[in-house]
């Protein structure tokens, strides 16, 4: 019953994030979701797509001059976009790193063949980290479903239609 009471407030507080800044309110695309960031933020965001571990479908980098997202290029659109919006969320609430303690072999090597241009140190916090804190980690999921709700995500011209989905594979814990 506390975890329905959690999520049904986390929920009203992502609608009303996405309900109150007009750049976010006005996004029917991801373009336009980046970009209430990048405003909000000051910076450039940088999107990249690599293959990435199981055990990691996205995650976030803020660089002194751009920021970066980078998803998983294995993974499906919708699981795409759902993961871009979760790591813009931690972006746009400014919340903190976290340092890694999960065994997961990646080096500093991996990382630049990966990533290039990318701080392998940074990534490796990212890449190597077993959970968040569950109340950021709740933010980020219900505002990304919420968002992905809003989005036009079909490739297709004439689809005009949202893209509507719910992701109970994904818990906060994870």
């Amino acid at each position: 019953m506390r975890e329905q009471v959690q999520l049904l407030a986390a929920t009203r507080q992502a609608r009303r994030l996405i309900n109150r800044d007009f750049g976010l309110m006005g996004a029917s695309d991801m373009t336009a979701v980046v970009r209430a960031v990048e405003e909000k933020r000051g910076k450039r965001i940088v999107r990249v797509q690599v293959p990435l571990p199981p055990e990691v479908s996205a995650f976030c980098i803020r660089g002194q001059n751009q920021d970066y997202v980078v998803v998983d290029s294995q993974a499906g659109q919708l699981t795409q976009a759902h993961s871009t919006l979760h790591e813009l969320f931690h972006l746009w609430e400014e919340h903190p790193a976290e340092d890694g303690s999960h065994d997961l072999d990646m080096d500093e090597t991996a990382v630049r063949l990966l990533l290039p241009g990318i701080k392998p140190q940074a990534a490796l916090k990212i890449l190597t980290r077993s959970h968040y804190a569950k109340k950021a980690e709740l933010g980020a999921e219900t505002f990304a479903t919420a968002m992905l709700q809003r989005l036009h995500l079909s490739e297709e011209p004439r689809s005009d239609e949202p893209v509507s989905s719910t992701f109970t594979h994904r818990s906060a814990g994870v």
